[in-house]
């Protein structure tokens, strides 16, 4: 295992599943609301789920993202 590649390809994948799951609560939220709903054995997420992005917390949630997942690997 490179020591420098696989943290980096690790965090540059999570950052595009990071991307594709922000996209998919936006673009179909009652879908994708139905799926956690189900992953989670049907626990109802009501008082949770407040779609409320901004362009700061979506930057915040980038970079939390590749800095946490690069430094788990």
């Amino acid at each position: 295992m490179d020591t420098k590649k696989t943290p980096l390809a690790v965090a540059i994948f999570a950052e595009i599943a990071s991307v594709a799951c922000l996209l998919a609560v936006v673009l179909f939220p009652t879908a994708s609301r139905a799926i956690f709903e189900s992953w989670f054995h049907g626990y109802k997420i009501d008082q949770l789920w407040e779609l409320s992005f901004t362009v700061s917390s979506v930057v915040i949630r980038l970079i939390s993202v590749f800095v946490f997942s690069y430094l788990a690997t």
